[in-house]
């Protein structure tokens, strides 16, 4: 599997309705070349550790605001969010450290 667009709102809702699901999110500006840079390790991540109980996607804060305010508003990008059951469980801006990046999804996918 691999990364999924969230395209809109209600949309974002109905993913985070889902219960028994890890849901890892980029929150990406189109204009962010930490964004372009980390996305091919965001992408081999989502194909590492994808399953039916943990799905990964990604979000153009800056046309979606209403799903970054939603979240508590996103002000640095990229920034992952994990969220569990439709819970946020953490939040982190790391740019394009690909090392970081690795080591939040594996906190949040590992049983």
């Amino acid at each position: 599997m691999s990364v999924k667009p969230i395209t809109s709102h209600g949309q974002f809702i109905s993913i985070m309705m889902e219960e028994g699901k890890t849901v890892i999110v980029d929150f990406v500006s189109e204009s962010c070349p930490h964004c372009k840079a980390i996305a091919p390790t965001f992408d081999e991540l989502a194909s590492k550790f994808s399953s039916d109980k943990i799905e990964f996607y990604v979000i153009n804060a800056e046309k979606l605001d209403d799903v970054s305010f939603e979240v508590g508003g996103i002000t640095s990008y990229p920034t992952f969010i994990a969220f569990k059951d439709g819970n946020k469980m953490e939040e982190s801006t790391f740019g394009a450290a690909r090392e970081r990046l690795q080591k939040f999804v594996e906190k949040h996918c590992s049983p």
